[in-house]
């Protein structure tokens, strides 16, 4: 079927409109329904002090901003950070700049890790510009500013989800799901799990073992790991490559919430909800046939 006639399809459906969510007022939307007031940290904070923030608070992205004036000034994520501690090209900054030695890596200053050409939305945007931002650029979430681009807020996939999670219903999850996962081994090293989420663009992985699903691994995850104080030890001795080559297996996420594809979306929007996770394994016969996420939501939010 064709991109235009699934979205027919699902208009035939019911899909959730923007324009008819009844507490909305014209121009006051986005503060509404974004986190305010919003954590940011200032250009100069060390990369270790951003991790355990970020880990700490459960952020997946936090807005760098002039601590004096607030204003926008970059956007590091999570996996910007997996992709400096050994996942991707940022990984050179450690091998070229630091020979290899991490410690001197954590206490550098997280503008070397940022985003600078932020992209953000205004206080006064709809929500369903947010959300066209987003999938055009492939972004989890978005800094809010005012006129004079001082972060006042932040909006995410999830908190759109959520603004709409009792209202999405009428289709199947098998309709949405993606069905090519990449997943992971149980024996998958944290190294090979970062660099596959950071080439592949993917904030999680599946773990399967016999074709069945036995954990889960997120960009979030490792950040607690590498934020916890045993690994520090070993970022502080240099024994770095001990590290890197623990299983994923040991810090994952074992009691997995998962659904079946005949489930409709409502049900995983509401389970996403009340785990606060991101996305579900789409299981059948214990089997993994798909994984469900956020931005999936999307799909059927005009």
């Amino acid at each position: 079927m064709s991109r235009e006639g699934f979205r027919r399809t699902l208009r035939g459906k019911g899909p959730v409109s923007l324009k008819t969510h009844p507490s909305k007022k014209r121009g006051g939307e986005m503060l509404q329904v974004a986190k305010s007031p919003v954590v940011t940290m200032a250009p100069t904070t060390p990369v270790y002090d951003a991790m355990q923030i970020m880990a700490r608070e459960g952020f997946r992205r936090m807005p760098i901003a002039n601590p004096g004036t607030k204003a926008l000034v970059g956007i590091v994520t999570a996996t910007d950070i997996i992709n400096y501690l050994g996942g991707g090209e940022k990984f050179r900054i450690i091998q070229q700049k630091y020979g290899g030695n991490f410690f001197k890596a954590i206490n550098e200053p997280i503008k070397i890790l940022m985003t600078k050409k932020v992209v953000s939305v205004k206080t006064s945007a709809k929500i369903s510009e947010a959300m066209r931002l987003m999938k055009k650029h492939n972004l989890g979430g978005l800094p809010v500013v005012d006129d004079g681009n001082h972060v006042r807020a932040i909006i995410t996939e999830r908190d759109i989800m959520h603004m709409f999670s009792e209202r999405i219903s009428g289709v199947k999850v098998a309709e949405l799901m993606s069905r090519k996962v990449v997943t992971a081994l149980p024996t998958t090293t944290i190294f090979e799990a970062e660099k596959t989420m950071t080439t592949r663009g993917f904030r999680r992985l599946p773990i399967v073992s016999e074709n069945k699903v036995v954990g889960i691994i997120t960009v979030m995850d490792i950040l607690r790991f590498f934020g916890s104080g045993q690994v520090f030890k070993h970022l502080r001795s240099g024994t770095i490559i001990q590290v890197l080559n623990t299983h994923i297996l040991e810090i994952a996420t074992k009691e997995v919430t998962t659904i079946e594809p005949g489930a409709d979306v409502g049900q995983a929007a509401r389970k996403m909800q009340e785990k606060s996770i991101g996305a579900l394994p789409v299981v059948e016969d214990e089997k993994l046939v798909g994984i469900i996420t956020e931005r999936d939501f999307f799909k059927i939010i005009d």
